[in-house]
């Protein structure tokens, strides 16, 4: 099921991964209680397949994408090997693929062993990540790098909004 945090004006769509569907992490249900306010809409997957499904839905203006995300519903990550094999960077490949390219933040275990940390971030570098977190996530860390991602990536100005929405306006 995904998790969709609603605002009637939105005016930006995150997507948020996370690797464990039984025990959200807390970043992941802060941060859109945060920033709904300004009329930021986030879309909590919990799967890689989960996530494809909303990207064909709604127009995605950025993710922060967990290396751990499973790639189906159901399956549970502490059974699983513990390397970014899963889900994220498969997302992350993806998402380089998209119209307008989506920018990505990168979420890893810190957990992994060195050289799987250093494979990891040769990869997110290849795929264009705008930045890479380590757990915890400090909410305040990952809304200073959101706020860089805004400033960059659309100037400090919410995107404008494309198909029969943006004639409404």
């Amino acid at each position: 099921m995904v998790n969709v945090h609603r605002q009637p004006d939105a005016r930006f769509n995150v997507l948020l991964t996370q690797d464990r569907w039984r025990a959200p992490q807390q970043w992941t249900q802060q941060f859109p209680r945060l920033l709904e306010p300004q009329g930021v809409v986030s879309y909590t997957a919990r799967s890689g397949r989960e996530a494809m499904e909303i990207t064909g839905r709604v127009e995605i203006h950025a993710a922060v994408l967990d290396v751990g995300t499973p790639l189906e519903d159901g399956e549970d990550q502490p059974q699983r090997s513990s390397g970014p094999e899963d889900a994220g960077l498969w997302l992350s490949e993806l998402f380089r693929r998209l119209p307008g390219h989506p920018p990505i933040i990168i979420v890893h275990s810190a957990t992994y062993s060195q050289r799987v940390l250093e494979r990891m971030m040769h990869e997110a570098l290849r795929l264009g990540a705008f930045s890479v977190l380590s757990k915890p996530v400090e909410l305040e860390r990952l809304l200073a790098v959101f706020q860089r991602l805004m400033d960059r990536e659309y100037r400090g100005a919410w995107p404008a909004r494309r198909g029969p929405q943006a004639e409404q306006d």
